[in-house]
Parts: structure tokens; sequence; C-alpha cells
């Protein structure tokens, strides 16, 4: 009998030691409750290397005093509470971010455990738990607060993850109902038996559920945020969405992201991505949050979650109004946010994709922090005109249906053509005309815009190189680059290759970049163009007026040309504070040797102030909309001539 209970302890202890080495091994893993789950397995290692010490002392292996045996039983009573009460943790931080409340709650839950362990600490002297007479231990009168305390911290552990498991993958849902099984018959047999054996064999059964089920949680972990990934997200989509108790689902993309990851080094995007992940889980105070990959995070909400959107949005604001550090440089961050409201039943599981994918493929609409649009505000017709012309660009680019057209830019001194902004277009055989401000955007969020740019490029640098546009009287030919191309490191060498390619003087085209780009990373972008201004580019800078770029700014980066906006021009013949702010900015331009083209003149009243006011250049339906290249040349032909 000696040596079975011996035996059988020793088996236990193998058994958690081989638990620990698993978890240590198998899976890297930081993820916070891991942490705490290695804590309940060494404070069961103790518990056990406890219970054999108290084996020998039963059985009269070793000698020992009454201090002995109470102190058995207090590290006994001690650790037994201890795995408790980190299992409930361990609960509460898995399944609802219970880390990042606030200390009060904190406080709170450690203060039982505190209280009880006070009483513990101070029996031998007070008899309020245990005490030890004669060499036996018996409960004190306080006992049953011992067994109630563990029985509270179990109980409202497994009954809130039972409550919650619809959000975890499925494999936990299934292990919190076995492990809540296990629980009620491990209390069953010891109000009837009163046999500690079998009553920590369970314990131990419990335990390995949580290993096997964590294991296997793990395939549906991102390595690199801790965070589930899509794998688990599709799971509670196909089994959930369109039930009762589900509020919304969130998508959060940074908008920056495509840039980061071409243009930084990726352990250290890693590292940011790693961070995002942490604001999420500590600012919604949510477990079910997901990682998509490429910047983009899933939130589900469900009714009964003590999540407050406008708060969670408001952190979020908080902390990107403070410049991100990434290998050195200040970044300026922003986030897309898309929340699709489930709980009318509108998006349910038939649907559910097509609108996920509506929010996946919006354009921007805007340069705050955090822009947010609601599921109400897009639907199926929309997502599919977005499909289609996801089609019509992959048509375009394979059977070259682009094509360039350009627009006039008249000197107001001379009333001649110098320039054109060349312009892309795209018809369409199914769908006809599809409009550059639908295109762009979509084929920025697919990242089919680096090839669409690789068109413009060559159509531009060709066109320049099969036409003398110094004999035709222009100086230059206006090509767009989107904030995308400006970020892109090897922008300057596909410039450079252009340049021999059509061995043509590249003063001849000038560059166009949108205040759009300057909020990106304004140093990079700055050395950027200094580099391919060393090639003898030139540059615009187009739609001034639209962000937020102001005189100083401006001047930090290296444009020749300033095109104001057309809702300024626009806005300078209805209002008089208008009209006086366009002409002080003619004139400040001036005075720092810049050249201003006023965008959207479209009468003779317009054409005629603006050269009054000095206005170098106009652009508008005035003199010509953008035309095919043969229409142009033909046009500009006929002006200069």
């Amino acid at each position: 009998m000696i040596n079975m209970k011996i035996a059988y302890n020793l088996l236990i202890l193998s058994i958690l030691v081989v638990c620990i080495w698993f978890v240590y091994v198998s899976v890297d893993s930081k993820a916070y409750y891991r942490k705490i789950y290695r804590g309940i397995l060494w404070a069961a290692v103790l518990m056990y290397l406890n219970r054999l010490l108290a084996v020998s002392m039963e059985q009269d292996l070793i000698s020992y005093g009454e201090w002995m045996l109470a102190a058995e039983r207090l590290v006994h009573y001690f650790l037994t509470l201890a795995i408790y009460t980190l299992y409930a943790y361990f609960i509460f931080c898995l399944v609802g971010q219970f880390h990042y409340y606030s200390r009060k709650r904190k406080i709170a839950f450690w203060s039982v455990n505190l209280a009880v362990n006070v009483l513990l600490i101070t029996s031998p002297w007070t008899h309020a738990i245990f005490y030890v007479e004669d060499g036996v231990a018996y409960h004190g009168k306080l006992f049953f607060i011992l067994i109630l305390t563990r029985g509270i911290y179990a109980l409202l552990a497994t009954v809130y993850a039972l409550m919650k498991r619809k959000l975890m993958i499925k494999i936990f849902g299934q292990s919190i109902i076995l492990l809540a099984v296990f629980a009620a018959i491990q209390v069953t047999q010891f109000l009837i038996c009163h046999d500690e054996t079998m009553y920590y064999s369970t314990l131990i059964v419990n335990i390995i559920i949580f290993l096997l089920t964590i294991t296997m949680v793990e395939f549906y972990k991102d390595s690199t945020t801790e965070l589930l990934n899509k794998k688990a997200f599709r799971q509670f989509i196909d089994r959930e969405i369109g039930k009762p108790g589900n509020e919304a689902v969130y998508l959060i993309k940074l908008k920056n992201y495509e840039y980061l990851r071409d243009n930084c080094y990726e352990p250290s995007v890693m590292v940011l991505v790693r961070q995002l992940a942490e604001y999420m889980k500590e600012y919604s105070m949510l477990s079910s949050i997901y990682y998509f990959e490429d910047g983009k995070f899933g939130i589900v909400v469900r009714q009964k979650d003590r999540f407050d959107e406008n708060t969670f949005l408001d952190r979020l604001k908080e902390r990107f109004c403070v410049p991100f550090e990434l290998n050195g440089a200040s970044i300026n961050l922003t986030l897309f946010v898309a929340v699709l409201d489930v709980r009318n039943g509108k998006i349910n599981k038939d649907n559910f994709y097509r609108y996920f994918a509506v929010c996946d493929g919006l354009k921007y609409r805007s340069n705050e922090l955090i822009e947010v649009v609601r599921s109400d505000s897009f639907g199926i017709d929309e997502l599919q005109r977005y499909r289609n012309i996801e089609d019509a660009i992959e048509r375009a680019l394979a059977e070259h249906e682009f094509e360039m057209y350009y627009q006039p830019i008249i000197s107001t001194q001379t009333g001649r053509v110098v320039s054109a902004e060349a312009l892309i277009r795209l018809t369409d055989r199914l769908m006809g005309f599809v409009s550059p401000e639908e295109f762009i955007p979509i084929s920025e969020n697919n990242g089919k815009i680096l090839e669409i740019s690789e068109y413009v490029i060559d159509s531009v640098f060709r066109f320049v190189k099969e036409n003398d546009i110094a004999a035709m009287g222009m100086e230059f030919v206006e090509m767009n680059l989107s904030a995308m191309q400006c970020m892109d490191k090897n922008l300057t060498e596909k410039l450079q290759y252009y340049i021999h390619k059509y061995d043509i003087d590249p003063r001849r085209i000038n560059l166009e970049i949108t205040e759009t780009a300057t909020n990106f990373d304004e140093h990079r972008l700055k050395e950027q163009l200094l580099d391919i201004k060393k090639l003898g580019f030139t540059f615009s800078l187009d739609d001034y007026g639209t962000g937020y770029s102001n005189l100083v700014r401006v001047l930090e980066y290296p444009v020749d040309v300033i095109k104001l906006d057309k809702s300024i021009v626009w806005a300078a013949f209805t209002d008089r504070d208008s009209f006086v702010t366009i002409k002080n900015l003619i004139s400040m331009f001036h005075d720092v040797r810049r050249k201003l083209v006023a965008e959207g003149v479209e009468n003779e009243e317009q054409m005629i102030t603006l050269k009054e006011l000095g206005c170098d250049y106009v652009q508008g339906y005035y003199y010509s909309r953008p035309v095919p290249k043969t229409a142009f040349i033909e046009y500009t032909k006929s002006i200069n001539n």
C-alpha cells in the first residue's frame, strides 16, 4: 500500500513534468494565457511534491514533528487555492482580456485569495482553517471558507467560459464543456467519498484537457500577433453568424500597410503590427479579435459584451495622433474601420462574405486618423460593381485596353499650349467608360496600381519620344504619381530605365505628386524626390488646397509648379474671402519662385480674372477636356500655330 501511494503520486508528477516540457517546447508562444498556464502546472508540481512528503509522513517513512505536519498542511492548502485562482485568472484572461482591466477589478479578483491566505498563514495559532494536535491535522471552524473560495473561483470561471464559448473556436468551446463535466464529477465524488486522491486526480485530468486544448488552439492563432487567425474567424462566421446574440463585426485595416511592407525592414513592420494587436486587445477588452495578415484585423462583438465603440475608437485616435517610430523614422499611421451590423438579419450566413468583401474593397474617402464606414452605407449593388471593375482592370492590363488622354495646360500670357496633363482612361468592352475615380482607388486596394503605373510611365515616355513636343511649343508633359508610387523604393531605378529605353530628356517630363502622398513617411518621400530631381525631372504638387499643406511645408519638397485645386478656383468666384485667399496664394508662391496652374477653369470670366491675378497657367474645360493623343496633337498644333 505504501509503495502504491508513492508510485501513484510519482506517476502524477511524471505526467505534470511531461506537460511542462511539452508546453515549453511545443510552441514558441509568449501569449499571456500560456504564462498563466505554466504557473498552474508549476503549482501542481509543487502540490504533488508536497503530497509525497505527506504520504511519507503518513506511512512513517520519515520522522516528523507537529510543526512539519502544520507546514505540510499549510503548503497543501495554499497551493490548491493557488491552482483554482490561477485557473480562474487563466480563463478570464483567455476569454475576456482580464489582464487589461482596471486595477480595481484586479484587486477585487485577488483580494479574496489574499484574505483566505491570511487565514491560512495564521491558522496554526488561530485554528481558523486548520490546526494540528497530537500529530493529527484537523479542519478549523472556518475550513468551509477555503472550500467555498476554491469552488467560487472554479464555478465563476467555468460559467464565464461557457457563456463566451461561442466567440472562441469550436475546439475551445468543446473543451470548456468537457472541463465543466469533469469539474462536476470532481466535486460530486469528493462530497460522497471524501477521497482527496481521486479529487486531485480529476484536477490533473482537467489540466491535461487544457493542455491539449491550448495545443490545438495554436493552430488557430496567428504567430505574429497571438490573435486568432483567418481560419478561426471563418469557423466562427460559418457557425454563428445570423444567430441571436451577435451585434457587429468590425474590419480594421492599416491604410499604410502596403507601403510599410514594400519599403521597410520586415521585422520592424511585424513589431509594429504586434503593437497594434496589443492596442486592439487593450482598448476593446475582447478576446474575439482576429488578424487576417496584411495589416487587417477583425473584431466580433456580441450584445452581452461590455464594448463601447466610441470609447474604443477614441482611444485608437489618441494613440494614432502620435507618430509611430519605425527604423528611426516617425511615420503617421491611419486606420480604416468598417462596421457590419448583424443584428437585424440583413447580413446573414448567406451574404456575410460578400458584404465583408465590400468592406475590404471600399476605397478610402478621407485623411482622418480613423475613417469609419458602416454597413448601411453600401450594399450588394456596390459590391457587384466593385467586382466588375476589378475584372475590367484585369482585362485592360491583359488586353491593353487602357488609353492615355491628354488635357492641355495654357499659358495665361501667350494663350499657347505649354504643357499637358497625361490622364489614364478605361473604356471596358462590357462596362463601357469607367471613371478613374472608381478604378484608381480599387487598383490601389488590390495592388494593381503598380502595374497600371508601369503602363502610364511607358506610354508617356513613348509619347514624348514619338512627338517633338518642343517643336509643338510645349515645355513638358505632366504625369501623375500615386501615393504608392511615390513610396516605391524602386521608382528612381524605373525612371532611369525609361530614360535610357526611350532616350529622352527628363526635363520633358514633369511628375505630379498629390498632397496625400506627403501624409506617409515624409523623410523618405523628400529623399526620393531629391534623388529623382537629380535625374533632371521637375515636379508639380497637384490638388493643392484639398489637404493640410501650408506654404512652409510645400517648400520642403522640390516642387516647381503648384496646381490649385478646382475647388479653390471655383470658390474664388462665389465667395469674397476665397477670392482674397487665391489672390494671396498666387502672390506668395510667386515670391518663392513657384509657378501656378489653376485647375477647373470653365469660362472666360475665370480665365480673365486668373490672368489678371498673375496665375501662370490655366487648365480646364474652357479650353479642352482630356482627349486622346491624336486629337490633342491636332488641338495643340492649331492653337500654337
